[in-house]
């Protein structure tokens, strides 16, 4: 596999998540891949040049209890770990090149109602005014949770008419996020940015008043924080809804799926069309419309 008799595959992993942390990747995706990888060199053997695609495999499919989500996240953490090493010349063949890739079943997704979404923004107290800012913007913009607790001072524009945000996605892909249809957002970063006095650094971080730190909040403070309002709403949601929930507001409302997937930075136009709810009823009558169209060109 490799020139080098013995490479260990801890020191490897070690090596791998240092080389994320000096590409700036998002914390949350370091965590992920730091624990994914964990696992496995626990279950490898300690020499990473007898690696076999057998292993891994096995490895992969060993705990078929866990949801199909993270049997895909460790899949992709071990390719982004084997293009690293093979990038490096730490290894001369990929193993990973001999698996299946983890089949990626699309699920519905499932929007919350407008009433629901105002119910629980309402449950933040106004005295917590970056709770109120995050999950106000994760719901006027529809962009990821990470991409939010990764945005920095910087990358928050508040121009008078040219409001925007630059956000780093799936992969760092760079993308504006423009907050033209989102005047909440607008008035409760300016509000929060001046009182918190942030002009540099994370925007949405720990509370000093509690030992918070300077550092990005952490998903885990954001996920708690959300289900706390959800209870005390009395709405059961995740997060991730708020996404949901704005791009298929969008789409139904007319705007472009082109500008819709651009928004939400999908890299894939199917990604963006599941939120395209189109009823029977819809459907017929724009087929009607076609036809109808149809019979006058004749």
């Amino acid at each position: 596999m490799s020139n080098q008799p013995d490479i260990p595959t801890a020191d490897a992993v070690e090596a791998f998540v240092a080389s994320l942390r000096q590409r700036a990747v998002p914390l949350n995706t370091i965590k992920s891949y730091a624990h994914d990888l964990l696992l496995f060199v626990q279950e490898m053997p300690t020499d990473l040049t007898t690696v076999t695609s057998e292993q891994i495999q096995a490895f992969l499919i060993k705990n078929e209890q866990h949801s199909a989500a993270t049997r895909r996240r460790r899949y992709s953490s071990l390719c982004s770990f084997y293009r690293w090493l093979l990038r490096h010349e730490v290894i001369d063949t990929n193993p990973m090149d001999h698996l299946d890739s983890i089949e990626q079943v699309q699920r519905e997704p499932r929007p919350l109602a407008p009433e629901a979404v105002t119910k629980i923004l309402q449950a933040i107290p106004a005295s917590n005014l970056r709770d109120r800012t995050l999950f106000t913007l994760l719901y006027d913009t529809g962009i990821r949770v990470g991409e939010a607790l990764s945005l920095l001072a910087t990358d928050v524009d508040l121009s008078t008419d040219d409001e925007k945000i630059r956000v780093f996605g799936k992969g760092q892909r760079e993308r504006t996020v423009m907050l033209t249809a989102a005047p909440e957002s607008i008035r409760l970063l300016r509000r929060y940015l001046k009182q918190s006095r942030i002009t540099s650094g994370s925007v949405f971080r720990g509370d000093p008043r509690y030992g918070g730190s300077p550092l990005p909040l952490e998903y885990s403070v954001a996920h708690y924080a959300w289900h706390k309002y959800c209870r005390a709403a009395e709405i059961q949601a995740t997060i991730h809804q708020l996404r949901h929930s704005r791009a298929s507001q969008l789409l139904q409302a007319g705007v472009p799926v082109t500008t819709v997937r651009k928004q939400l930075g999908h890299r894939n136009i199917q990604s963006t069309l599941l939120y395209a709810e189109v009823d029977q009823a819809t459907i017929k009558q724009d087929l009607l419309i076609y036809q109808r169209r149809k019979g006058r060109q004749r």
